[in-house]
């Protein structure tokens, strides 16, 4: 009999597991449950918020993929995990309720966007945008654009991109959007009609929540803070950070950082990446016990095989990280991608003015989360088979491969070119740095805005299952 297989989201984790899975359907009945029918390609994203992309160039329809690949999908959101009984409650798109059974579950419903984690944040309060969804894209490049035509009649405007909340993450993609956003207006030469300022939570430029970048050039040590702090200063963006913001208005927000009170500043368009945090879900045990805390974090993302202690910044180790990323609550529930539990940020975390954390907090999405989905889907393979699970990819092992746009132009555009050997410094194996700098990349320049075009068009190809995909590395 075939063992049934769940699997919670269908994003970068949930479906590269899923993908991963359909080589074994001889063995395994796999089924994708997601609340929409479409798998959108986060990384371009930016571009359909600076109205230089499509939005329909960055999404397909998920049913046509699983359907060619005999996968099943439901077009529901799940609600409740009943771990004793091994189902799952979905409240399908219909507004019907339903319930599915599983032999293992992976958990990839990625993250929980917690814009009312900070007053008046987001497209639903009106007072600031966002690039985390197709729709939130979508507005942002409408809004964007309203700024421009203002610019071109003469106007003034400040903007303001970054992070909207003290523990958010995602700093890349924000990074990647004041980038185009400058390129943008100096492509239509407005940019002196501008005033770009990067408010983040980042302890320096560059950190991009993964505690900082180097690479070994020769016999120099190239640092991210000091390439990414000189593109601020030579385009004539302002930086505030480490910043924690408080509450966004109309026209304005506050913040404070570790030397200033809680202050106000004023914009005329404003992009801020929220706090992620876990999906809502209800789990239960037996007798219908909540486990939600025996199952989840504080941040309600899952709990895996991590050392969650709490320690200060230089006691963290490389081997708190997971391996496998499996519940040690319930050993056929897994969790992906953003949809599990760092057991601490990468990056040090400090005191805002009043006392507060302003933390950037580890990415797990991308080619991690990618990555990610394809170790669980194999332990999952290996448990079916009556084996314990054999592949680990704990971030203390993971290379990372990034591309930030900085102009899509493929004539006059360019890119921050990294690579990051591991994603989490691991001191006992790399004392001096953590990482591997001799495997280590950060370069600037027109090569790496040809390869975020082709990267775009390699993945959309690979995760529609287009014939060769499997030959596309994750």
């Amino acid at each position: 009999m075939k063992s049934r297989v769940l699997i919670l989201g269908a994003g970068f984790a949930g479906h590269t597991a899923a993908l991963q899975l359909s080589k074994h359907l001889d063995e395994l009945d796999v089924t994708v449950i997601s609340p929409r029918d479409r798998f959108t390609w986060f990384p371009s994203l930016i571009w359909v918020g600076v109205g230089t992309m499509a939005p329909e160039r960055c999404h397909f329809a998920l049913s046509e993929v699983y359907a060619r690949l005999g996968i099943g999908y439901v077009a529901g959101r799940a609600q409740e995990i009943d771990l004793s009984r091994r189902r799952v409650a979905v409240t399908l798109d219909s507004g019907e309720s339903s319930s599915l059974e599983y032999d293992f579950l992976i958990n990839a419903t990625g993250p929980y966007l917690n814009f009312e984690g900070t007053p008046g944040l987001g497209p639903a309060a009106g007072n600031s945008e966002s690039v985390c969804s197709v729709e939130h894209a979508t507005r942002t490049g409408n809004a964007y654009r309203e700024v421009v035509k203002k610019l071109q009649k003469g106007e003034r405007a400040r903007i303001v991109v970054g992070t909207g909340h003290p523990l958010a993450t995602c700093e890349g993609a924000a990074f990647e959007y004041i980038m185009n956003v400058d390129h943008d207006l100096r492509q239509h030469g407005l940019r002196e009609r501008a005033e770009l300022i990067w408010l983040s939570n980042e302890s320096q430029p560059g950190d991009f929540g993964v505690d900082g970048i180097e690479a070994r050039k020769g016999d120099r040590i190239i640092r991210g803070a000091d390439v990414i702090g000189a593109l601020f200063f030579e385009k004539k963006i302002r930086t505030i950070l480490p910043a924690s913001v408080r509450q966004v208005e109309s026209g304005r927000l506050l913040y404070e950082t570790p030397t200033e009170e809680p202050t106000w500043l004023e914009f005329d368009f404003a992009m801020l990446i929220p706090q992620f945090r876990g999906i809502p879900l209800k789990y239960l045990g037996a007798d219908g016990e909540d486990v939600k805390s025996k199952m989840t974090q504080g941040n309600g993302l899952m709990t895996v095989d991590a050392d969650y202690t709490a320690k200060t910044y230089s006691d963290y180790r490389g081997r708190d990280w997971p391996a496998i990323y499996r519940s040690p609550y319930d050993d056929r529930v897994y969790a992906a991608g953003i949809a599990f539990a760092p057991p601490h940020p990468l990056s040090k975390s400090v005191k805002s003015a009043t006392g507060a954390p302003i933390t950037a907090t580890a990415p797990r999405t991308g080619m991690a989360s990618g990555i990610i989905g394809r170790t669980v889907a194999l332990n999952v393979l290996d448990q079916a088979r009556g084996n314990e699970p054999s592949h680990r990819e704990p971030l203390t092992a993971m290379p990372a491969a990034c591309i930030a746009s900085m102009g899509q132009s493929l004539i006059t555009g360019s890119a921050a070119s990294i690579i990051m050997v591991p994603v989490a410094r691991d001191y006992e194996r790399y004392p001096e740095f953590g990482r591997d700098l001799t495997l280590s990349e950060l370069d600037v320049g027109l090569a790496g805005a040809w390869t975020k075009r082709l990267l775009h068009d390699a993945f959309m190809w690979k995760l529609q299952a287009r014939p060769g995909w499997q030959l596309i590395p994750e």
